[in-house]
């Protein structure tokens, strides 16, 4: 779910909730991630549907929550130059 104010482009709310599959190990989990840029909030909880055992819980201000996912550095590859 994305929730936008008129004119924006970027949403003011991103949520995903439901079931993901880890790709390292090939288990799914649950997956609960709220995005909230008005309260500048960051929240995910990721469970184990078997058990209910929460493995992951992060709640941080988004200002916190840098580094992840298109944002992460690349690694250098042969033939191109270093940052």
């Amino acid at each position: 779910m994305k929730v936008k104010h008129p004119g924006e482009k970027k949403p003011f709310i991103e949520q995903v909730s439901g079931d993901d599959l880890f790709r390292d190990t090939g288990v799914w989990r649950k997956l609960d991630r709220v995005i909230d840029r008005d309260n500048a909030a960051y929240k995910e909880v990721i469970t184990d549907p078997k058990t209910g055992k929460v493995i992951k819980h992060c709640e941080e201000p988004l200002s916190k929550h840098t580094g992840h996912g298109s944002v992460q550095q690349k690694k250098d590859k042969p033939g191109n130059p270093s940052p």
